[in-house]
């Protein structure tokens, strides 16, 4: 037991990660390939009110600008389109709407608008030339805020009007009572290997170097394909710590803008943006109440 507990684990691709041998979605370079790069909100809550790509479009090397207001339409069910919370299940882009879907702004670091260019210097440049601009909004900062925002939109759910027995008065004559709250904190999926998309058009087939591993029925959903015209390979993850299960916006993006500018494209999260667009575990709150006479 001892020899067990405690003992140094044999990874079988930790020789790959220390030579550089592992080969990730960002390493996989493709001849005549372009470089996206996003632009991202600066706002929690609102609206985008005007995109000023003008200097960004004159800088060098660019290709194309893509925002809610200049894009190819993605597929969606109509039952999406007429109730955002009811997700078809083989469309699992995490949230509940596509990239650039319209012009609203649910979280601070949402993507707002991506730049395609021949280089990823070019492209990086050429996003900070990008001007939004915004209707800013309240927004819902802390789990109490939020419960207060529910209650008002929504006083009587559905059911709440059951009622059995006195639970208030039990509690309160009770010999032996606990009334605790207890909290987590958010918790960010940060792994070394950043989000990234490498994607390319051959005809009506869709090719996809990918770190999220289980969305290529997704991304035939979304182009309305059949699942055989979608290839998608994840050769080598640094995990993902619940992040890479599945799509988020910039990979359904990055295999739109390939398509319209003709060209293989890749797309990586930078650093930054992985706190924001690539998912968390949101904090909780939870208050148990207990009694008993005896």
């Amino acid at each position: 037991m001892n020899d067990i507990i405690g003992a140094a684990p044999k990874r079988v691709n930790g020789r790959l990660k220390v030579t550089g041998l592992g080969q990730y979605t960002a390493d996989h370079g493709l001849k005549h390939m372009a470089y996206a790069y996003g632009v991202y909100s600066t706002i929690a809550s609102g609206r985008v009110t005007r995109i000023d790509v003008d200097e960004a479009r004159r800088m060098p090397g660019v290709l194309g600008i893509y925002h809610h207001a200049h894009f190819t339409e993605l597929y969606r069910p109509p039952k999406m389109k007429l109730n955002p919370a009811k997700i078809d299940p083989l469309v699992k882009v995490d949230e509940s709407r596509l990239p650039f879907e319209d012009d609203r702004v649910y979280y601070a670091g949402q993507f707002v608008a991506m730049v395609v260019a021949d280089s990823f210097e070019q492209a990086r440049a050429a996003a900070y030339r990008v001007k939004v601009e915004y209707k800013e909004e309240p927004t819902l900062a802390t789990l109490a805020t939020l419960a207060q925002a529910k209650e008002v939109q929504a006083p009587q759910a559905a059911g709440s009007d059951y009622s059995r027995g006195n639970p208030e008065a039990s509690f309160n004559t009770a010999a032996h009572r606990i009334d605790a709250t207890y909290t987590t904190p958010v918790e960010t999926h940060n792994p070394m290997e950043m989000h990234a998309t490498t994607a390319y058009w051959e005809d009506d087939r869709l090719f996809v170097y990918e770190s999220v591993i289980v969305h290529r029925n997704t991304l035939a959903r979304i182009f309305g394909l059949s699942p055989d015209k979608v290839e998608l390979q994840s050769p080598f993850i640094d995990s993902g710590f619940g992040s890479k299960f599945w799509a988020w916006p910039p990979s359904p993006a990055t295999c739109a803008v390939a398509r319209l500018v003709g060209r293989p494209v890749q797309f990586v999260v930078p650093r930054p943006q992985m706190f924001t667009t690539t998912g968390h575990r949101p904090a909780t709150e939870q208050r148990l109440r207990l009694a008993t006479d005896d």
